[in-house]
């Protein structure tokens, strides 16, 4: 990208709030893991994993959120018709090869 051009992408932080769980840091480099080798249409993609003092994911901003929150905030305005394509978007990822892990010589 050249040097004048600005580009601007609103992000997600997600913070690893359990510093108390011994599994909890191994758990999140995990779904990390997991995201940055997941390539689909229907999932977020994962932008960057910060390990400091307070290990953190960074993925594009969804305007919405997370759909479990919004399936509770719109639980009564949400036809079976969107819950249908949800659930076939689901199946579609859930066809997806297994995650082959960095290194694996199989």
């Amino acid at each position: 990208m050249p040097k004048q051009e600005n580009v601007k992408i609103l992000v997600a932080i997600k913070e690893l709030s359990d510093r108390t769980n011994p599994g909890s840091d191994t758990e999140l480099l995990e779904e990390a893991r997991i995201m940055a080798s997941v390539m689909h249409p229907c999932c977020i993609r994962i932008m960057a994993v910060c390990i400091t003092r307070q290990m953190m994911l960074v993925t594009p901003l969804m305007s919405f959120g997370s759909l479990l929150d919004y399936l509770h905030r719109n639980r009564s305005n949400i036809g079976s018709r969107y819950m249908l394509t949800w659930a076939k978007q689901i199946a579609e990822v859930s066809e997806m090869p297994p995650v082959i892990p960095v290194g694996f010589n199989g």
